[in-house]
Formats: structure tokens, sequence, C-alpha cells
């Protein structure tokens, strides 16, 4: 009996780019033949045509099956659906916007035949992005990687295979802001990348702007990292440091020189340098909190409206 392989695609407003897509997923199984495929593309709140396009893909193609979510859940809730519906011995996330390509696949399954259960991509070169994405993308991966010790490889995507054992670990994970990159990666198992070189995408508007791949950084950061929460206790010790040296420097000055403070200029310094850190920390903080209420709130990651070519 052949291997199942199930591929995850989350969808948002890629009409110009599905027919493509389905062309080089079909054209990668055919040169597969000892395992079966099935496609997961999940509808990810689109406005366009792409799920009328997704419907006749399954009638062509009974392979494709398609969920469509209530709403746009994001890219990691898309793919949290599709995870969750799997049924292969492994699982392969990619974009549907053809910038993690499927030809890839054939060595990520080579890897995982030789024993490893999680093969990533490694992203050697970003075309079509500005010098300012990439200097930022390299900033992310050095801090993430200080913050948590190495734990998220550099440049690593979420483009990436992963063995059953691993995604149904991360299907029992029910975090409300995932960072998808570093759950795989914090599962442990045994991995490995491969590096590749990013194409731009195939058609349409990228989704990912300078706030949203922002708003991703952030989130691995507090995700896997109490180094924020750490800093208020530095800087507050920091603080107290700095502020009884400088006693002792203005006092020395009075009874050396006899030189009198300006009290109101000093005063007006320190106000506002404490009250600065004290928001910042504050700040810090306010997210760690707002996490935690999402967590407790157990709203659902993401609601399937339809869900077609699935026999459950």
């Amino acid at each position: 009996m052949k291997k199942l392989i199930s591929i995850v695609t989350p969808a948002y407003n890629e009409e110009l780019v599905l027919d493509e897509l389905k062309k080089r997923l079909q054209r990668m199984s055919a040169k597969q033949p000892k395992y079966d495929f099935e496609f997961i593309i999940v509808e990810n709140g689109s406005w366009d045509n792409s799920y009328q396009k997704l419907l006749k893909f399954n009638k062509e193609d009974d392979r494709f099956k398609i969920l469509q979510l209530s709403r746009n859940f994001g890219c990691d809730g898309g793919i949290t659906a599709g995870l969750k519906y799997a049924k292969g011995d492994a699982a392969v996330i990619m974009n549907a916007d053809l910038q993690d390509p499927p030809e890839l696949i054939h060595d990520f399954i080579k890897r995982w035949e030789k024993g490893y259960d999680i093969v990533y991509g490694l992203i050697e070169k970003r075309k079509g992005v500005s010098f300012i994405r990439s200097v930022l993308s390299s900033s992310f991966y050095l801090v993430i990687n200080k913050l948590t010790h190495n734990m998220v490889p550099k440049n690593a995507s979420d483009f990436r295979l992963m063995d059953r054992k691993v995604y149904s670990v991360v299907n029992q994970m029910e975090e409300r802001n995932r960072f998808l990159r570093g759950v795989v990666a914090w599962t442990g198992f045994r991995q490995i990348g491969i590096p590749f070189k990013r194409p731009p995408r195939f058609a349409g508007k990228p989704k990912a702007n300078f706030f949203a791949a922002l708003s991703v950084a952030i989130n691995g950061v507090f995700s896997f990292s109490y180094f924020p929460l750490k800093l208020a206790t530095w800087m507050g010790f920091l603080i107290f440091i700095l502020s009884f040296l400088l006693f002792f420097y203005e006092f020395g000055l009075y009874l050396v020189f006899g030189k009198e403070v300006p009290g109101f200029f000093t005063i007006i310094l320190a106000v506002s340098f404490l009250f600065g850190m004290l928001f910042l920390l504050l700040g810090i903080m306010g997210i760690y909190i707002s996490r935690i209420y999402d967590e407790v709130k157990q709203r659902p990651n993401f609601i399937v409206s339809n869900e077609i070519g699935f026999s459950r």
C-alpha cells in the first residue's frame, strides 16, 4: 500500500495563481509514483473567484480537497485548519503564490525517506524583495535566535515537510497566537534544511507587507522568549544603579566645589526618563497579558464554512 503525502496550502485571493499551482502540483505528484497525494487547499476568506476555481479543481481531480473558512484567519490559521484535516503519513506546508516551488518537494521526500522527521526550506536568496526587507528578515532571525538559543534556524521558511508524528503533536497545541516555525522547531525530532532560492510570486499582489512581516516577527519573539519580561527587572536594576551613582556624583560636586545642582532641569529629565521607561515596560507586560487573555477565551484558530472532498 502506498504512503500518502498531504499538501496543505492556504489560499487568500489567489485566483490568478491557482491554475499554475494545480498544474505544478499534478506534475510533481506524477514524478512520485511510489506515493499517493492529497492536495488540501484552504480557501481563507477570499473575496475573488478562488473558491469557484477550487470547486472546479475538485471535480476534475478528486485529490484536490477544499476547506472554505468563514473568514480570513491569517496564514497560520489556514495552515492549522489544513493540518487538522490532513491524513498523510507526512504533510507538506507551502504557500499558494508559488514562492515555495512544488518541485522542491521531491528533495523533501528524499530526506524524509532517509529518516528525517522535519525537512524545511532554507531561503538562500529572495528574488523581487527590497534590500530593506532582506535586512529586516536577517535582523529578525538574528534577534529570535539570540532570544531562543538558536531554536529557529536562520532563514528557515514555513515551507516544510513534517512526518505524521510531528504534525500530530502540532495539532494538539491550541495556542491562539502561534508562530508556526517556532512551534515546529520546538517539537524537536530529527530535522534538516534544504537551501533554495525563493522566486517572486507567480502572479497577483503580495499579501505580506512590512507591517504584516513586523507582526509575525513580534509574535515570534513574544511566543518563544521571556526576555522582554526580564528586561523590566534589568532596567529597574540599571536605573537604580545609575540613580545611586548620580546621587554620589552630584553630592561630591557639592562637597568639593560647592556647586549646587540645578534642581528643576534634573527633575524634568529624571521624570521624563522614568515615565518613558515605565510606559515601555507596561506596554511589554500588556502584550503578554493580551496573549494570556486570548488563550483564556479559547476561541478557535479557524472556523470551517464548507469542506469539499473529505470522507468524514
